[in-house]
């Protein structure tokens, strides 16, 4: 029997979150993906960033009748101003069908494509109300124990073995080519405003790590002058964008991605101090064809936290190779950056995933604290030892 109360008009609670006066909702950048994935990823993510969601109302594929067909997905925002009618729902069915009740927003885009490429084109940019404001939730006070910092989906490392002793800071790629102008990013057709925005956060990682005396660890991409450790595949896919200029070519700061080069070093802002090891890599990961998991075992080193650019490229690739390894990592969620906010977003959910699978995700703010609770126990252990020497 359908719970009378839920046939009233609804509560002035249920249209908290529709403003009055509608604000300007940013619309997905139009144009090509390799597949219908990617562009629904894609377009979700940009959503989710600018405060609406985007999800699939209706499409359309070929058919054994119909097979010259283009694929196509029309895609709305699911929030809107008007409610549908809730009469004969019981309160406990109204609960949970809220958010597809809200309709009727006007913005609409459609994707449409064949296999290797789908294109997507904003219908109507406009929508009739403001950006989901999500509540925070209410969760108890989280304290990681000693020898850990906080993350998800598991505070790191597992064995809290959070020391100088067994943990390094691994800086990947804060170089000229990826973060100033007039460097290879740049030539490659990317906004670099992403990567200098990180520079701060990774600043304050860098420094309390120095402080604490924990061992750090720089990377930098960048080949031989004489292009012999290019392969013909990476030459052809760096040259593959509107400049036609990839590694090797000349720019303001030099050769782009030479060893030697100015582009290639890191920005004076993350310089490595006396003592910092710089990794220079050919590729993505800093374990191929470098010495650096032969620095890391003489080390005693077996925790990485990891931060810089790019996020979905050089650092993914970088944590999946020391997983396998043996190493443990924790992402800085916010000290690591990818021109397109949703391959950065997505590139962090691919960490938590499966319990953990490639490390865990954690924070500048948990990094810098963890760090400050290792100081302080270090100087409770020390307090009576000091006493004994001065007496």
């Amino acid at each position: 029997m359908a719970d009378t109360s839920d046939l009233n008009l609804d509560a002035p609670s249920d249209l908290q979150d529709i403003p009055d006066v509608s604000m300007e909702l940013i619309p997905p950048p139009e144009g090509t993906y390799p597949d219908r994935a990617s562009l629904l990823t894609s377009v979700q993510a940009h959503g989710k960033a600018h405060g609406y969601n985007v999800v699939v109302k209706s499409s359309s594929t070929p058919t054994d009748k119909k097979p010259g067909r283009t694929a196509k997905v029309w895609l709305r925002c699911d929030r809107g101003g008007q409610y549908r009618p809730r009469n004969g729902l019981t309160e406990e069915t109204r609960k949970r069908k809220r958010t597809s009740r809200l309709m009727d927003c006007p913005f609409m885009m459609v994707a449409a494509g064949n296999p290797g490429i789908w294109t997507l084109t904003v219908l109507n940019p406009n929508h009739n109300h403001g950006p989901i404001v999500e509540k925070p939730r209410q969760t108890p006070h989280h304290k990681a124990k000693k020898g850990q910092i906080t993350a998800s989906p598991y505070d790191w490392p597992h064995d809290a073995t959070f020391t100088p002793f067994t943990t390094g800071l691994l800086i990947i790629d804060m170089q000229r080519d990826f973060c100033s102008p007039g460097g290879y990013m740049e030539y490659q057709g990317y906004d670099i405003s992403a990567a200098q925005a990180v520079i701060p956060k990774i600043q304050r990682i860098l420094n309390a790590f120095r402080a604490g005396g924990f061992p750090i660890f720089h990377t930098r991409e960048g080949h031989r002058s004489d292009l012999s450790t290019l392969s013909a595949r990476e030459n052809y896919r760096s040259r593959n964008n509107p400049t036609g200029l990839g590694i090797g070519s000349d720019g303001p700061l030099g050769r782009l991605l030479i060893r030697g080069e100015p582009g290639h070093d890191i920005i004076p802002e993350l310089y490595p101090a006396m003592g910092e090891p710089i990794i220079d890599k050919p590729g993505k990961s800093a374990f191929t064809y470098t010495d650096f998991e032969l620095i890391l075992r003489n080390k005693g080193i077996r925790n990485l936290v990891v931060a810089g650019v790019t996020t979905d490229v050089c650092v993914s690739t970088t944590m999946r190779e020391a997983s396998d390894k043996g190493f443990e990592c924790a992402l800085v969620e916010d000290a690591c950056a990818s021109p397109d906010p949703s391959l950065h977003m997505s590139s962090v959910e691919s960490v938590r995933m499966e319990g953990g699978v490639f490390g865990s995700v954690t924070k500048v703010d948990d990094v810098v604290q963890g760090i400050e609770n290792f100081k302080s126990i270090t100087v409770k252990k020390l307090a009576p030892q000091m006493g004994a020497v001065a007496a």
